[in-house]
């Protein structure tokens, strides 16, 4: 009896002496990396519409929402591009669909790049504005991205998965990619945002949508003041099936 309690101590110390050298023995690896697997075309234009309430008249822009009439105008017009969309979120340069594979799961990416801008101090008395290009992510399930399919009426993409590059660094796929796949790894959580993406058919069956924005922001979609809207031929660019 004496020997066994003998010979199990021995092994368990041997097995304490050896766990750190068998542990620091460990390969290192990196995680496989995902990749687009479809992209559908880009959407490059559609008119951005919304109702004025003091001139009693729609204004309407190219590839942005705004209701102000300054840039239709005298010299102002010359400010219309990236410094005047970047004041404004509802705006884009591009919009498009790329899908991934994620745990033998395809998931859908709505890829919009657009115009940003922040106010700048250049010193203690002057400040500017920059305008920058950003490039956000919204990752649908197949499920949710599948109700573009058949658009007649109204339809909400919903997401709690977003992802951005823009402001100090330039757009890069990698990157893109590799902050999509660490949103899918961490996964929903109780306190995220959700997002909205609402696409909507008129009785014309012109198509009117928004960009996606998260459903507790204060600009809450209204179609019945403002949206964007295309061709249903132009706006299928952008959908992959």
């Amino acid at each position: 009896m004496k020997v066994m309690v003998n010979r199990e101590v021995i092994s368990c110390l041997l097995v304490i002496l050896f766990l750190p050298v068998v542990l620091l023995g460990q390969e290192r690896t990196n995680r496989e990396k995902i990749n687009f697997v479809k992209i559908s075309k880009p959407l490059e234009k559609a008119k951005g519409w919304e109702y004025n309430e003091t001139f009693g008249k729609w204004i309407d822009y190219n590839n942005v929402i705004s209701q102000n009439t300054r840039y239709k105008e005298g010299i102002y017009r010359l400010e219309k591009g990236r410094f005047m969309m970047s004041n404004y979120s509802q705006n884009f340069i591009k919009i498009q669909t790329k899908s991934v594979i994620y745990k033998e799961t395809e998931y859908f990416v709505l890829v919009i790049e657009k115009w940003e801008g922040e106010i700048v101090d250049i010193d203690v008395h002057e400040s500017q504005w920059r305008s920058y290009r950003q490039t956000d992510g919204y990752i649908f399930s197949k499920e949710e991205y599948q109700k573009l399919h058949n658009i007649e009426n109204l339809v909400e993409l919903k997401t709690k998965y977003m992802v951005s590059i823009g402001e100090s660094e330039k757009y890069n796929e990698a990157k893109f990619l590799a902050l999509i796949q660490t949103a899918l790894e961490a996964g929903k959580s109780e306190g995220s945002f959700e997002y909205i993406f609402p696409v909507l058919k008129s009785t014309e069956g012109a198509i009117r949508f928004y960009l996606p924005e998260h459903s507790s922001s204060n600009s809450k979609y209204n179609f019945d003041k403002k949206y964007f809207e295309t061709s249903l031929k132009n706006f299928s660019k952008i959908i992959i099936r």
